[in-house]
């Protein structure tokens, strides 16, 4: 499965559990380790754990590389780490509060 198709896997399993402000990153000149960051919002942090666990869930069923799943004991932001492309999701508070796609954009990604 190419990145593009990947990227689409995640973001149609974050969209159809009414994930919020799934945002892409190309991280590719950046980084050796992982090629796209997406980046969501969930309502709760029960949502938070679910839009998480489906994404491992399809990917697996989809024979994607699952490396890891972290914070899913408090779901305030939970990680999983497919490989080439890596997931985020978050409550809005913890996302307001860490930022991640200043941290991964220049100030000219942002005009």
């Amino acid at each position: 499965m190419n990145l593009d198709e990947q990227i689409s896997v995640v973001k149609n399993v974050i969209d159809d559990l009414k994930g919020e402000d799934i945002v892409t990153l190309d991280v590719m000149s950046q980084c050796v380790d992982m090629e796209a960051i997406i980046i969501a919002t969930g309502r709760s942090i029960q949502h938070v754990r679910g839009i998480a666990n489906n994404v491992s869930m399809e990917a697996k069923r989809l024979n994607m590389m699952v490396l890891g799943t972290e914070g899913a004991e408090f779901s305030e932001w939970v990680l999983v780490d497919l490989g080439e492309v890596i997931v985020h999701v978050m409550t809005e508070k913890t996302r307001e509060f860490y930022k991640l796609e200043k941290l991964w954009t220049s100030e000219e990604d942002e005009d």
